[in-house]
């Protein structure tokens, strides 16, 4: 009787660890500040206990774990520079505020940097992952004139550099993909890169927005 009651009650702990996971599943934003100066945009994907996350003006990219113990939450994550190469690690640890509102602090090695961290759930900012990803994508930013043609959840496409991308692209979950692209014809960058992707409106267009890496190097792109 002993040994079922610890078992059941592991059970249940699983379970609830799960489901709380589950809740947080989605795409975060905000803002956090580095050494005391800030701030710098910061946006969170996650499904499960994987996460990948991206600063658009800091220009770096992050691949990692979430873990969840009640309300408290601890990211670990891989740092790469907007496409380029990895450099570090940055570990996140905070609190979850009524479900929508992470807070928390960072530190990173081997750079030794800190900060606060505060991000809300934007699901409601985000449209639903589904079919909506089956078109053709291109890059507003001139300069890198990529093209992306994605149909059936397949994706080919190039770009002015004459890379050429191909892979598939599923739903994670309500409102993220995971990424499988494959880069070739394109010198260092060429490789295999996998993670997550969203789509949401930006100007009243929706703009998917590409994070992927693989041991070496990152990739992120926005297309509408």
């Amino acid at each position: 009787m002993k040994i079922y009651k610890i078992i059941s009650f592991i059970i249940l702990l699983s379970l609830s660890a799960t489901s709380f996971a589950s809740k947080e599943n989605g795409v975060w934003i905000g803002v956090f500040d580095i050494n005391g100066h800030g701030n710098y945009d910061f946006t969170g994907l996650i499904d499960k206990n994987n996460a990948t996350a991206f600063t658009e003006r800091a220009k770096v990219v992050y691949k990692g774990k979430i873990e969840f113990i009640k309300n408290k939450f601890e990211l670990n994550l891989l740092m790469y520079l907007k496409d380029g190469n990895s450099f570090g690690t940055a570990q996140i640890k905070g609190e979850i505020i009524e479900n929508n509102i992470m807070s928390g602090k960072w530190n990173t090695e081997p750079a030794k940097d800190f900060g606060n961290i505060y991000l809300i759930k934007a699901n409601n900012k985000i449209l639903d992952a589904g079919e909506i990803i089956n078109r053709t994508w291109s890059s507003f930013d001139i300069k890198q004139k990529q093209i992306l043609k994605i149909e059936k959840n397949i994706i080919s496409g190039k770009d002015k550099n004459e890379c050429n991308y191909y892979g598939n692209i599923k739903k994670l979950n309500k409102k993220i993909y995971s990424i499988n692209l494959e880069i070739s014809s394109c010198g260092v960058s060429d490789g295999n890169y996998h993670g997550m992707a969203h789509i949401k409106k930006e100007n009243n267009k929706n703009t998917l927005i590409l994070n992927a890496t693989n041991k070496n190097f990152s990739l992120f792109i926005k297309l509408q």
